[in-house]
């Protein structure tokens, strides 16, 4: 009943609140605007310096994953010594259970930053026909995607061991699936909890890249291909999202 109060007593605040930050909003963006037109040449200059130094330290970021790998790996090892004593010490178990998420957390951040160094490496590589830094691009690739997977195969196979109802083989196309029906409501209200988060995040952010895009595109040549890419994972995501809830509310449940 207290809180149904204070919600209707900030009922009016909160348009006020919401105009306020438009008006924030545009002048940030006005501002912004008169700042990239003032100085196009000097960001123009830092845009082909900044693609630059990227490309040129690529190979070294890349090279950086087998510290990701090796870190997972590590912590794989440290959980696994845990899970004979985990059986019956709640205590172990939980060290080991806690280990194991934070090497199933490394593994998986594993490929998206190897595709992301492999932009960096292998399209300037080429353009410069650099025999070196493609050799020794597509060695820490094809390295890197087997260590991760391995991490990944290693990690689900012990957390068989400390919950063997689990279900699914990481070979497998359909293992999310699999995985996913043997957790439990607890599980599975994590995962959505995940989710949900991740979407909010990723929903703020990508306002504001595409409004920076469009600020800078403004006064220096961007791309249309920019635009499409991020306009449209903004678009799929959200349409994803809003798709399923309907059918889930309104088709799922009618059967």
């Amino acid at each position: 009943m207290k809180q149904q109060q204070k919600r209707a007593a900030k009922g009016p605040m909160l348009y006020v609140k919401f105009v306020l930050m438009l008006i924030a909003s545009g002048a940030v963006g006005a501002a912004c605007s008169m700042l990239v037109m003032g100085n196009t040449d000097g960001l123009a200059g830092l845009a082909r310096q900044l693609s630059e130094g990227l490309s040129a330290a690529g190979i070294w970021l890349m090279a950086a994953g087998l510290l990701l790998a090796a870190a997972g790996t590590l912590l794989w090892a440290k959980a696994q010594k845990l899970i004979p004593k985990a059986m019956e010490d709640d205590e172990a178990y939980e060290t080991a259970d806690r280990t194991l998420c934070l090497s199933l957390a490394l593994a998986g951040l594993g490929t998206p930053w190897l595709l992301f160094t492999s932009c960096l490496v292998f399209p300037g590589a080429f353009a410069r026909w650099d025999g070196v830094v493609l050799l020794a691009g597509l060695a820490l690739l094809i390295l890197e995607n087997a260590w991760f997977f391995i991490n990944q195969a290693i990690c689900i196979k012990s957390a068989k061991q400390l919950a063997p109802e689990k279900q699914g083989n990481v070979f497998d196309t359909h293992f999310h699936k699999d995985w996913y029906a043997s957790c439990d409501e607890a599980e599975r209200q994590r995962i959505g909890d995940c989710a949900y988060f991740t979407f909010r995040v990723m929903n703020a952010i990508y306002p504001v890249v595409m409004i920076l895009l469009l600020v800078i595109g403004i006064t220096y040549p961007v791309s249309a291909l920019w635009a499409l890419l991020l306009g449209g994972l903004w678009l799929v995501q959200t349409g994803l999202y809003q798709f399923r809830a309907y059918w889930l509310e309104h088709v799922k449940n009618k059967h």
